[in-house]
């Protein structure tokens, strides 16, 4: 009986790890959204929601979307000090907001799209100035 358990534990293992690996192909998305209008959009659905989302599934302290009160004192920090956060990882998050496969270009796209209209336009005039 045990053996039957420990073989019944190991086979539902290996098939949730297959089954994970078959689906989760982050460079094959990147690559179908790259260029599109809203490919930021997409990548904060994809890789980023979970935590900034208005009510997120995991409140860890992370700037929710198109919150300007969250976003507001990250900005003044400066453009380059939020895309180094995201680059480096702050706190919870993981380095590169945990798009490992995301270009810097990308990572911009996403904090952008996170962003609410008002501090979009200044972050669009000034995001040129990074790196």
């Amino acid at each position: 009986m045990f053996l039957y358990r420990l073989l019944l534990i190991f086979l539902g293992w290996g098939f949730f790890l297959y089954s994970y690996s078959a689906s989760h192909h982050p460079q094959e998305f990147l690559e179908s959204i790259k260029g599109q209008p809203d490919e930021g959009k997409q990548i904060v659905e994809h890789f980023c929601a979970n935590c900034h989302a208005v009510k997120p599934l995991i409140a860890i302290g992370a700037p929710r979307i198109e919150q300007k009160e969250d976003w507001e004192i990250r900005l003044s920090q400066g453009i380059r000090r939020l895309f180094q956060h995201t680059e480096e990882g702050l706190n919870a998050m993981p380095p590169r907001g945990g798009c490992f496969e995301c270009s810097d270009e990308q990572l911009m796209l996403a904090i952008e799209a996170m962003l609410p209209p008002d501090l979009k336009r200044k972050f669009i005039l000034n995001k040129k100035n990074i790196k």
